[in-house]
């Protein structure tokens, strides 16, 4: 899906969700659907505030959180880490770097992520499922490799 169509998804969204499109809510959409990167929420500020001098951190920080709820964006979290968010609200997985904490998508194939184990509490509702696997990117491992030798 290319910007112009996201944005576009983006208005019919926050229409259908009964929430006003504002100059903030679409800057801070269309500066992380921008990326093909998963920034984080302080990348982002640096972002917005260049187009939106007067936008708070908190406010990019809030606009995020809502976009996430109304199901136009996800949070990437791991441990330790800064969170990290995705325009790519489709169910998919990632990989971070522990290391870098850089996210990565990337394709799984026979792997279905609607599987849920039978184990789950009776009525529970799921609403997406989340693979994130953790390991090292090929640049930190080959710094790593470096300091080792």
């Amino acid at each position: 899906m290319d910007l112009q169509e996201r944005m576009k998804r983006f208005e019919e969204t926050c229409r259908r969700q009964g929430l006003p499109v504002t100059v903030q809510r679409r800057a801070v959409y269309e500066a992380l659907a921008s990326r093909k990167d998963h920034p984080t929420a302080d990348e982002l500020y640096d972002a917005v505030s260049r187009r939106l001098p007067g936008i708070s951190r908190t406010t990019v920080y809030r606009v995020l959180e809502t976009l996430v709820k109304m199901g136009l964006a996800i949070k990437v979290d791991h441990p330790g880490a800064r969170s990290r968010f995705d325009a790519n609200a489709t169910d998919h997985p990632h990989a971070v770097c522990l290391a870098c904490e850089r996210v990565f998508d990337f394709e799984v194939r026979d792997f279905d992520l609607g599987d849920i184990p039978e184990q789950l509490p009776d009525g529970f509702q799921v609403t997406g499922v989340t693979v994130v696997v953790h390991g090292y990117c090929p640049f930190c491992r080959a710094a790593l490799e470096k300091n080792r030798g």
